[in-house]
């Protein structure tokens, strides 16, 4: 019984030093005459990282919901441009935030920008710091899909991915970097 407990202390320890990879896979959520949005769910999850945040802040948020929703409305009959988001992330990824600027609300769902016609949506949560960096589960919700994105473009470097109009077509089975 002792050595089990060595050893399990032992493969915690080595495993908490390992960058550990996690399997996801982006869906398509819903599609649109201009648009598409994907999400993306993690391996052994029955929802995507959207229907999550959905989830979570509909009974409580219902109006900051609703302006939401509103919001990926209009770009079902707009498009993806940017006077729909707030970017967020850095200035070489596609990462952004909804809602825009224009809107003062305190929830904020994170995305990816893929193109005019693409949308993949993630999780999010209450901003209650002045950026999004300064909260740790906002900053995760960034960095998951900075990573993602990162990783598509390898993908679609190496033609494993097509963007072709509203779709992505290939091997959408992403592995990234971290942990839940």
């Amino acid at each position: 019984m002792v050595e089990y407990i060595k050893i399990s202390i032992t493969f915690a320890k080595l495993n908490s030093k390992v960058n550990l990879k996690r399997k996801l896979d982006i869906v398509l959520l819903e599609e649109y005459e201009k648009v598409n949005f994907y999400s993306f769910q993690f391996e052994n999850e029955t929802q995507t990282e959207f229907e999550k945040f959905l989830v979570t802040f509909n009974e409580s948020h219902p109006e900051e919901i609703g302006r939401i929703m509103y919001r990926l409305e209009r770009i079902t009959q707009d498009g993806v441009f940017p006077r729909h988001f707030r970017f967020a992330g850095k200035v070489k990824d596609r990462t952004a935030e909804l809602p825009s600027q224009l809107e003062t609300i305190n929830l904020r769902i994170y995305c990816i920008c893929i193109s005019p016609q693409i949308l993949i949506l993630g999780n999010g949560g209450l901003k209650s710091t002045r950026t999004y960096n300064e909260d740790e589960y906002l900053n995760q919700c960034v960095e998951t899909l900075r990573d993602i994105d990162s990783e598509l473009n390898i993908k679609q470097k190496k033609h494993k991915i097509q963007i072709v109009g509203k779709n992505i077509n290939g091997d959408l089975s992403l592995y990234i970097n971290g942990e839940k």
